[in-house]
Parts: structure tokens; C-alpha cells; sequence
């Protein structure tokens, strides 16, 4: 793996592990009598569960099914209702079914339209192929007097998918990026409505993970999305990866994705009743074999030069992000993902250019161990190098931007881990334990800290002492992160693993 992976790459590791930690706590209960606060939205009136002093709402649609002719279209208006809406069980997973196109709103069970709380809109990671905003409880967000949003959008081929006849329908329109056009619409929805919830429409700040920390990046760079949020949060984002394009003479491209996929499934040709074929698909035949693992044909984000241009370092060095406060990260060991896939002594013995100051930089101490070295490496390849690129280019606009780093491990797991792991930061940037599981006392601090601070940001776009020491913000002298590691206290650094980064940037760059 280098610093040039695809997405596609990222994808197929991410799929081999979809049942790690970065799959995050189940879905908090079933569905029960709606007993909260009646509000009206656009569409009708709603009402949720109250439970430990939060109201949630779930399973509110934000858009049509894209069900028919309506698949693989930018997504319509959901239709209105005329009697009040239970909103007790959460909408359907679009890994599952086609029609899931819902989101979750968790309140203070205080908060009454024109409470102008902030709002947090959460884009759930999965590799675009599964995930679901109902895995995640937005509970203890929601006790700080902030209002979060939990989306759904299009999984797979439903939502990532690209053909020369659907292309002929919309040649000059934004094209593939269904999921992308979902998340724009969910935040479309929180604009028109969240003021019913207690939210204010001026000051929501959309955050994601993996996939969604990747959406997230794609966000602060699509034009249809400017002016809908005003602070993001990117959680190990993968701010190097390249996007495929939707056409490309020549070479790969998503169109040619989608016709091998049409071919297989026996649709020949590009005209219109290609298309019309393509959407009376059964969701079985269109779901069949998603994912592709090892073969590039996953469903993935594509450049479609509207939505997407390139790899969010490109943009944000082009200086087309949106002007928000930024804050990025990612974990010690993102090099979780690629374990089962990776021989470390191959991948060791394979560097030969610049093998003294990769040496030095990446073992310091001379411990040759072989297996913690590339997974340092890999690491920073993935993550920490782009977020600083990413951190760098943004802080050049004026912006406030801040770096964190997550190296945080139980006691119990210190001797035969190498860090914190690909999405192990979640549980308590949400100050959720897994289903099942709970913090030692220092896990306990470090989520009450990493909570507090990522609300700060919310509501001010400056994450401030919450929990710990100020964090400052991320500029060219300093280059300061916070690292929320063991202890349970963040710990300020500047130029971090400076010698590291400097050297995986190099390869980067050729």
C-alpha cells in the first residue's frame, strides 16, 4: 500500500473487517409507545420516546423511497402525512432494503422550537456498502443540549453507481454519487425542519467516520452542500484516496464498472431501455456480489467533476473547501484494517529508497519489530499524513482548524495491541461503551473528554478546555494536535511524529 491507494482498496480492507471494532454500539432499544413532545415538520407532525431526559425521533423520512423510477436519481421530497407520525422504530438499513432513506433526531426533552441548540448531523461509516445512522446513540450529545442528527443514505450499487445510459439521462447533472446527493438532502431536510426540534439551522456541524469522515471531506468540497453546514468533523478520513471517474477513455472508469455489472445481470447496451432495465432490477439481482473484494468493481464514491473534482489533499490545496472550522484525526493503529491482508517483512523488505531515514524515523529506539514498524507506517500512509496535508491547506484559508490524534487502549488490552484501531475512537467520541462492553476508569475519562470537547466544537467551533487542556489551534509554526491516549488526559504536542510524517509526505508527493 502506498499513499496513492485507492478508495477501492480502503473499501475491500474495510469489508474483511466488518465485524471489528470499527463497527460501532448497537441501536439503543426497541421500539416502544411514542410518549414525547408533539412537533410538526414539513411533512406532518411527529412524535418520539422520551428516555433519560432525551427525546428521540426515529425513523423520519427526509426523502422519497428511491425506490423504480426513481433509483439512481437525485433524491425527491418525502410525502406529507396527515395525522401525527409515531416515530418509534428506526426506518430500514439501506445495506438491507431500498427504501431507508431516514434519519434520527435525538433533544433534550426541554428543548422547544426557537431553543436554537446546536446541531450535530452524524454520517455513519460501512466502506459505502453497509452502516446504518440507527447504530448510533446520540444520547449523551443530546444531555449537553445539542441536537443530533443520525442520516442514512444509499449503500452499494444503489448509491454508488455509475452507467453510460444513466449518464445519457443527465449528461451535464451531477452523476453517481447517489449517496453523496442523500447526505445534501438530509442536510436540505435539517435546514427546513430542525427548528421544530429545538435546532438551529445556523449552526450544525456535520461528522463521520471512515466512509462518512470521507463523505465528510467530499461535503466540504461539493458546491451543492455549501452553506448547509458550519463546522465539520472528519474521523479518519483517508484524505489521499482517489476517486475513479464516471467516464475516462482509456482507462478505469465507474461507467465501466457499471456495465460489466449490466452485463453480468444480462442488460446489454447504453440507451434508454438499458436504463429502464437497469431500474426493474430486483434488489437481490442489484445487490448481488457487492462489494467485489480484490476485483475494483466495488460501489464507491466517483470524480463526476459536480459533486467530486479529486482526492479531498487536491481540493483542499485548491482552496475549494468550504471556509467552516475544521476539525480532523485519525487513530495509532488505522493499520488495523489492513492486518489480515498485509506480510509485514514483504512490505519492509519492499522499502528501499530513503531506508535510513525511514529506519530512523519509524524506529527511533532500534527494536526492530518488524510488525509494529509497518503498521506505523501504514498508519500514517492512510491517515495521518493526509490529515495533516488536509490540516495544513485549511488552516492557509484563515480557519480555525484543530488535529487530534487517538491513541487510547484499555489496560486489560496494552500488552498485545498496537493502538487504538480503525473506528475505536467512536465509543467515546459518542461516550457510548458497545453494546455489552464499558470503560475503565481512564476510558471513562478520556470519553467524558473526548464528548465534551467535540460538543465544544459544536456549539463554537473552538473545542476549548472541555475536558481537559485548551487545544489550540492547528497553524504553521506549531502544527499542535491534542492526543487523547492512556493516562485519561489529553495531551497537547506540536510537530507530532513530525520525522514520520515528513518522510511518508516525500513518497507522497513523487
Amino acid at each position: 500500500m502506498n499513499t496513492h491507494t485507492t478508495i477501492a482498496a480502503v473499501v475491500a480492507a474495510i469489508c474483511a473487517l466488518s465485524t471489528s471494532a470499527h463497527v460501532q454500539a448497537q441501536a439503543n432499544g426497541a421500539a416502544t409507545r411514542a410518549n414525547g413532545p408533539i412537533i410538526e415538520t414539513q411533512q406532518g407532525k411527529l412524535q418520539g420516546v422520551v428516555a433519560n431526559d432525551v427525546v428521540v425521533y426515529k425513523g423520519v423520512p427526509f426523502a422519497a423511497p428511491p425506490v423504480g423510477d426513481l433509483r439512481w436519481r437525485a433524491p425527491a421530497p418525502a410525502a406529507k402525512w396527515s395525522n401525527v407520525k409515531a416515530a418509534t422504530e428506526f426506518g430500514g438499513n439501506c445495506q438491507q432494503v431500498e427504501d431507508c432513506l431516514y434519519l434520527n433526531v435525538y433533544t433534550p426533552a426541554n428543548a422547544k422550537s426557537g431553543s436554537k441548540l446546536p446541531v450535530m448531523v452524524w454520517i455513519h461509516g460501512g466502506a459505502f456498502i453497509f452502516g446504518s445512522g440507527a447504530a448510533y446513540d446520540g444520547t449523551q450529545f443530546a444531555k449537553q443540549d445539542t441536537v443530533v442528527v443520525t442520516v442514512n443514505y444509499r449503500l452499494g450499487r444503489a448509491g454508488w453507481f455509475a452507467h453510460p445510459a444513466l449518464t445519457a439521462e443527465n449528461p451535464n447533472g451531477a452523476l453517481g454519487n447517489y449517496g453523496l446527493m442523500d447526505q445534501v438532502a438530509a442536510l436540505e431536510w435539517v435546514r427546513d425542519n430542525i427548528g421544530a426540534f429545538g435546532g438551529d439551522k445556523d449552526n450544525v456541524t456535520v461528522f463521520g467516520e471512515s466512509a462518512g469522515a470521507i463523505s465528510i471531506n467530499f461535503l466540504m468540497l461539493a458546491p451543492q452542500a455549501r452553506g448547509l453546514f458550519h463546522k465539520a468533523i472528519s474521523e479518519s478520513g483517508f484524505g489521499r484516496l482517489n476517486p475513479i471517474p464516471v467516464h475516462a477513455e482509456g482507462s478505469r472508469s465507474a461507467e465501466q464498472v457499471g456495465l460489466r455489472f449490466a452485463e453480468k445481470v444480462g442488460i446489454k447496451g447504453t440507451d434508454a431501455a438499458a436504463a429502464k432495465a437497469l431500474r426493474a432490477l430486483s434488489w437481490s439481482d442489484l445487490t448481488k456480489e457487492v462489494g467485489g473484494i480484490g476485483s475494483g468493481d466495488q460501489p464507491l464514491p466517483m470524480a463526476d467533476g459536480k459533486m467530486i473534482e479529486a482526492d479531498a489533499v487536491r481540493g483542499f490545496a485548491a482552496g475549494k473547501q468550504a471556509r467552516v472550522p475544521f476539525l480532523l484525526g485519525g487513530n495509532s493503529d488505522e493499520a488495523s484494517l489492513y492486518r489480515r491482508g498485509t506480510n509485514p517483512q514483504q512490505r519492509f523488505n519492499a522499502i528501499t529508497q530513503d531506508r535510513d531515514a525511514f529506519l530512523a524515523a519509524f524506529d527511533p529506539d532500534k527494536t526492530n519489530d518488524i510488525p509494529r514498524i509497518v503498521a506505523r507506517l501504514i498508519t500514517d500512509e492512510s491517515i495521518s499524513e493526509p490529515d495533516r496535508a488536509l490540516a495544513r491547506a485549511h488552516a492557509k484559508t484563515g480557519q480555525p482548524t484543530y488535529l487530534y490524534h487517538f491513541s487510547y487502549v484499555p489496560m486489560s488490552m496494552r500488552d498485545q495491541s498496537f493502538g487504538t484501531p480503525h473506528g475505536g475512537e467512536i465509543q467515546y467520541v459518542f461516550n457510548t461503551p458497545r453494546a455489552g462492553g464499558s470503560f475503565d476508569a481512564e476510558g471513562a475519562a478520556i470519553a467524558q473528554a473526548a464528548n465534551k470537547y467535540w460538543v465544544a466544537f459544536a456549539k463554537t467551533g473552538n473545542p476549548g478546555s472541555a475536558g481537559g487542556p485548551t487545544w489550540p489551534k492547528f497553524d504553521a509554526a506549531d502544527e499542535s494536535l491534542v492526543e487523547f491516549g492512556v493516562g485519561g488526559v489529553p495531551v497537547v504536542h506540536k510537530h507530532f511524529h513530525a520525522a514520520r510524517l515528513n518522510w511518508v509526505e516525500k513518497r507522497a508527493e513523487r
